[in-house]
């Protein structure tokens, strides 16, 4: 699967993972990179959904589908997949938003 980035801060924590651990911390990062190694792993999007890994759900309010994918009890990989309803299950591009924690009705970023 091909995998982009929302901005060129998020690119720089999730293509060295030493700087990410600094802002984050280990835990949380090896998370991170399990998920991303899975993703990175599938062919497309909807093989990612029917493996179940990481619980992925689909977030509401938003424009564009977006999709969290748990890392750790509170943390998510917020992702989101460059396809439709209808083209989720072939979607083969995918941007990563960053790292969050939207318990309690707010969005807090670990990393944006």
């Amino acid at each position: 699967m091909e995998i982009r980035y929302a901005n060129k801060k998020v690119e720089k924590y999730f293509s060295d993972y030493g700087v990410m651990r600094k802002k984050i911390g280990l835990e949380l990062t090896r998370g991170v990179k399990k998920q991303m190694d899975r993703l990175r792993a599938a062919d497309t999007f909807g093989d990612f959904l029917s493996l179940g890994l990481g619980h992925p759900e689909q977030l509401s309010g938003y424009d564009r589908i977006r999709y969290s994918i748990r890392v750790s009890a509170n943390a998510r990989l917020i992702v989101e997949p460059n396809a439709t309803t209808d083209t989720l299950s072939i979607c083969s591009e995918l941007e990563i938003e960053g790292v969050s924690d939207y318990h309690g009705g707010k969005d807090n970023w670990y990393i944006p």
